[in-house]
């Protein structure tokens, strides 16, 4: 346990078992160590080499990013087009960029004729590493400006290409002095230019184009693709305002008050904080024992009220019968940290070893290859789902109607179900790939991007499968209090949490506290997304394996929320609602997340219409703020001779990212792209239905049905 060794002699749990199996565990995590200390020399190495191409537009290095089947591992490529990076950086620029674009797919075609099957990240490092030495003197090159040995270099790597060759050394022509070279290396780490290359290619695009402004920028993109919730910023309904231990804190003369409001008014009350355990009835809004240092895992009082909170989020309302009545999440297993990728980042550290692979089912949130490879070094497992069912999914068009002879439909969420044959298939690559079993399920329930929730008989299949195999589930709950529907058409409930589902009635036993997950089920959530509190940076990790919670605690020494921020959480948790016809025992986060869950489905309703009107196939959704959207249509027809499932990899890369471009810079439209998301299928789109106004959401609609209409018009016109 690493989080042990950097503690003071002192400070360190007594460890009063030793056994046979801790010294073997010892001595295999001593091999693992010997292992990764080699593989931080080798991507240091080819780091160094790769920190040129960071002032690219796009970055084409390469990371240690996802590990997939069938040629999936070559998702980790971010590219453009050449003629792009001419427009955007230059002819300087270009020449580097044509080398690392040519020369890849140089390779990987090489690599594909000969048998092989996709390539792992380390396969890449080995292609990056042994042309290292090109891109040291052909660096020089670029700096000393365009010439003839910059254009001999791009024709030989052209030749080169069409040859089939993978060295691409005898290409520069142009040398630089070994100083120049290595000074550039005093100015950042390895590690520094790694995360860069981790950044999804899409958002690169979205910085590149005029943002929509009502009056400077009318025709400009609308933010459809970041997920944030502008309703938030909507009165609570019914809710004049709130009550802190019998005292009215905000009161607004029967007005209905925002969450704003009711925060900035927290912010600043002396009424006695929640968890004051003595009869002082007022205090100051900042308390002398806030100047220093604070519990590493929160305070005590936060992790208290976030306990509570939990409980009647996630156990209260749930059909599961597995959950005691007595059943509650023990505070002392609660880590509070800065948000909930931080948390999650730390709760991997723990579980894995680097190089160790966390398994997640497709299409998943993006930003998790950021927060699991940068520091935590792990491997990320997609976990195809779609040729795990007892039928094919369907194409994108399947029978006819009267308008247009067509019938679109789009791939049932069913097919979106991991289960155990997945799960197996994803575990078997894993050990084919990184040599070990994986260590993590990460899974997004709600899910992020689908908008949907697992069915309760899909989580329990995963976390008997993950019990079964001693890997670790993580159940990631960040939209748990945005289920809007909340009952499915049979009436059981839409949303149903792992911590329900796996909880064991320990009630019978006295010594037994929280809700008997085990070592292997563990939660993480924030109010980032429920409540839209990104900006606060609170997120939360509840697990019930012993072996980590000192660990985590360290390790959130780098990570804390701070005491103002704590105690303004702490006093929204637990503060009351006002209404007018008097003070209520309601929660005020309870009315809060009924309000914005109406906000949210009435938002969601009318942009399923419009999709519907227009015959866009959806996913009907019924969590989150997005829409998962099928816009396969209007991609670049496919030859006669290749289907859907016969389509390689960039070939659906560069038929969604032409798509995706012409969303964006010719109808304003920017989305999440599909395959940015690894979805098996290109051409679906996420789209945050909350991350505009009403007049953005409006006009969005507006410039969707013109898409529509314009595109099909051309092709019928054709």
């Amino acid at each position: 346990m690493f989080g042990y060794s950097f503690l003071p002699t002192i400070l360190r749990p007594t460890i009063t078992t030793t056994t046979k199996a801790t010294a073997s565990s010892a001595s295999s995590t001593m091999m693992k160590s010997v292992a990764t200390i080699a593989r931080v020399i080798a991507t240091s190495l080819v780091s160094t080499m790769l920190r040129p191409l960071s002032i690219l537009p796009e970055s084409v290095a390469v990371s240690s990013r996802t590990t997939n089947n069938g040629g999936e591992g070559e998702r980790r490529r971010r590219s453009s087009s050449i003629s792009e990076a001419k427009e955007r950086g230059g002819s300087m620029v270009t020449k580097l960029y044509e080398f690392a674009l040519v020369g890849w797919n140089s390779h990987h075609h090489h690599h594909a004729a000969a048998g092989g099957a996709g390539h792992s990240s380390r396969q890449r490092m080995a292609f990056i590493s042994e042309n290292h030495q090109y891109t040291n003197n052909h660096w020089g090159a670029i700096h000393q400006g365009p010439g003839v040995g910059n254009k001999a270099s791009v024709a030989g790597a052209a030749s080169s290409s069409s040859s089939g060759t993978t060295s691409l050394r005898a290409f520069s022509t142009s040398t630089t002095s070994n100083n120049q070279s290595s000074s550039s290396s005093k100015l950042s780490s390895s590690r520094a230019q790694n995360a860069i290359a981790l950044l999804p290619t899409y958002l690169l695009d979205a910085r590149s184009v005029t943002k929509f402004h009502p009056v400077n920028a009318p025709n400009g993109a609308l933010q459809l693709s970041v997920a944030e919730n502008q309703l938030s910023e909507l009165a609570v309904r019914g809710v004049t305002g709130v009550v802190e231990n019998g005292s009215a804190a905000v009161e607004s003369d029967g007005e209905e008050v925002t969450l704003v409001q009711v925060l900035s008014q927290l912010a600043s009350s002396t009424v006695a904080r929640p968890s004051d355990d003595t009869s002082s009835s007022s205090s100051l809004t900042f308390e002398k024992d806030m100047i220093y240092y604070q519990p590493t895992q929160g305070s005590p009082g936060l992790r208290s009220a976030m306990g509570g909170y939990l409980h009647d989020l996630l156990l209260s309302s749930s059909s599961s019968t597995t959950t005691s009545s007595s059943s509650t999440f023990n505070p002392e297993n609660i880590i509070l940290g800065a948000g909930c990728n931080a948390v999650l980042e730390n709760l991997c550290m723990c579980l894995t070893e680097p190089g160790d692979a966390v398994m997640i089912p497709t299409p998943y949130y993006a930003a998790f290859e950021f927060d699991l490879v940068a520091r935590a070094g792990c491997e990320i497992v997609s976990v195809n789902t779609l040729d795990y069912h007892d039928e094919s999914p369907p194409s994108s068009v399947d029978a006819t109607n009267e308008s247009d002879g067509k019938r679109r439909t789009t791939i049932p969420p069913s097919f979106y179900y991991p289960n155990k044959a997945s799960l197996t298939h994803a575990y078997n690559l894993s050990m084919e790939q990184t040599s070990r079993p994986p260590r993590v399920l990460l899974l997004s329930h709600p899910n992020n991007p689908l908008g949907i929730c697992y069915p309760p008989e899909v989580m329990a299949e995963c976390i008997e499968w993950c019990r079964e195999n001693e890997v670790h589930l993580i159940s990631d709950e960040i939209y748990a209090g945005s289920v809007y529907r909340q009952k499915r058409g049979d009436g059981d409930d839409t949303f149903v949490s792992a911590m329900s589902l796996a909880s064991i009635d320990n009630s019978g036993d006295e010594k037994e506290e929280g809700l008997g997950l085990g070592p292997y089920i563990h939660l993480v959530y924030a109010l980032s997304k429920d409540f839209a509190l990104s900006g606060l940076r609170v997120g939360v990790a509840y697990t019930e394996n012993e072996e980590i919670l000192m660990p985590m605690q360290k390790l959130n020494d780098l990570c804390q929320i701070s005491s103002q921020t704590q105690l303004l959480v702490e006093r929204m948790l637990s503060a009351n609602v006002a209404t007018a016809g008097g003070n209520d025992d309601t929660k005020f986060v309870d009315a809060y997340l009924t309000s914005n869950r109406h906000n949210i489905q009435t938002r969601c309703d009318k942009l399923q219409s419009c999709l519907s009107d227009v015959d866009i196939p959806y996913l009907p959704a019924d969590s989150g703020l997005f829409v998962w959207m099928d816009f396969r249509e209007f991609l670049p027809s496919l030859p006669d001779s290749i289907t859907e499932e016969m389509e390689s990899l960039p070939s659906k890369e560069q038929r969604e990212r032409g798509l995706y471009l012409k969303l964006m810079k010719e109808y304003g439209l920017l989305f999440t792209p599909g395959m940015s998301m690894r979805n098996e299928r290109p051409g679906f789109f996420r789209c945050v239905f909350t991350a505009a106004s009403e007049e953005e959401f409006e006009l969005g609609l507006e410039r969707i049905c013109k898409f529509v209409n314009e595109e099909r018009g051309s092709s019928s016109g054709n």
